[in-house]
């Protein structure tokens, strides 16, 4: 379900004007699922899926050490690629399937927590 949910929310994030720049970016502190571009901003994205929203939504998941692994991984990948400099945000894209695998719901949420 991870992978499809990952796969659904770059198509959905495509069409929304993002350019994917890379996926499961991975370095010692964790990984990031998306990175993109968003006119300029350099966007690094947390995907959550689940089968239903009966114990809470997707991005509810996303806690502090979570938060913290992130903001790591993401510090490695500008200081790798020399874009320490450049406007960056995060966002969280949360789906929901249906009981038959099907895509029920998207979220994009922008700038999902702050640096």
């Amino acid at each position: 379900m991870g992978d499809l949910g990952e796969e659904h929310a770059a198509r959905s994030l495509a069409l929304k004007g993002y350019s994917i720049i890379a996926r499961k970016f991975r370095c010692r502190f964790g990984e990031i699922d998306l990175i993109a571009l968003e006119k300029g901003t350099l966007v690094f994205i947390e995907v959550r899926s689940r089968s239903d929203e009966e114990y809470g939504l997707p991005y509810e998941t996303i806690n502090h050490v979570k938060k913290q692994h992130i903001r790591k991984v993401a510090t490695a990948f500008q200081l790798r690629y020399g874009l320490l400099d450049h406007d960056s945000r995060f966002d969280c894209v949360s789906v929901i399937f249906d009981k038959k695998g099907k895509i029920k719901d998207t979220e994009i949420i922008k700038d999902a927590f702050w640096s």
